[in-house]
This record gives C-alpha cells, structure tokens and sequence, in this order.
C-alpha cells in the first residue's frame, strides 16, 4: 500500500512538473510580436518596437528583464526587414539582438526577435 501510495506521488509530481516545463518552454519561445504600422511612415516606431521586446524579455513572476531596450531606429512594414536592439540590463550588462519582420498583413506586422547575445 505504502508502496503504491509512493509510485503514485511520483508519478503526480513527473506530471507536474512536465506540465510546468512545457509551458514554461513556450513562454520563452515566444518570441513574436504583431503591432500596428503608422500610416504615415509605414513603419512600426521603435519605441513600440522596444516596450514589445522588453516585456518578451520580462518574466512574469520574477523581474529579471532588462531596464530598457534601445533599438536604432523604426521597423519597416516590408518581410525580411530588420532593425537591431540592445537590451540593457541592471549590472550594466548590453545585451543585443536583431528584430526581424515576418509578415505583414494591412495594417499590421509580426516580428520576432533573436535570443539576447554579447
């Protein structure tokens, strides 16, 4: 009875903690953003561009994003388009990735940034 009690735990537990890692796995892998394209630029402002990658970068129960993000200038509405960005972190760590476009569709285009790197 002990015997099954303790196989039973063990097996609740794997399934758990399973369960966590998958979801947790997809959080981290999403990496995709859709924004509105001003009308006048036909771009994404850069700003945007930032906040969105910031809150990528951002847990959501533990605070270890960065402070800012920087990128160097606005997103154009055209797939394969890119701009690069710099996640800077509280220890004074720079960190820089490169956001690119993936699919634009009217108004709105999806982009996806690559992991933070030195």
């Amino acid at each position: 009875m002990r015997y099954l009690r303790a196989v039973g735990l063990v097996l609740v537990g794997t399934a758990l903690l399973a369960g966590s890692l998958t979801a947790g796995n997809q959080w981290l892998m999403d990496r995709d953003a859709t924004s509105e394209v001003e009308g006048t630029t036909d771009s994404v402002p850069r700003a945007e561009v930032a906040r969105s990658i910031s809150g990528h970068l951002s847990l959501p129960v533990i605070l270890r994003g960065p402070r800012s993000v920087d990128c160097t200038r606005d997103l154009r509405a055209v797939k394969g388009a890119w701009v690069h960005c710099t996640a800077h972190y509280l220890r004074g760590t720079d960190r820089g990735m490169t956001v690119r476009v993936v699919r634009v569709r009217g108004g709105q285009i999806t982009y996806v940034h690559d992991a933070p790197h030195r």
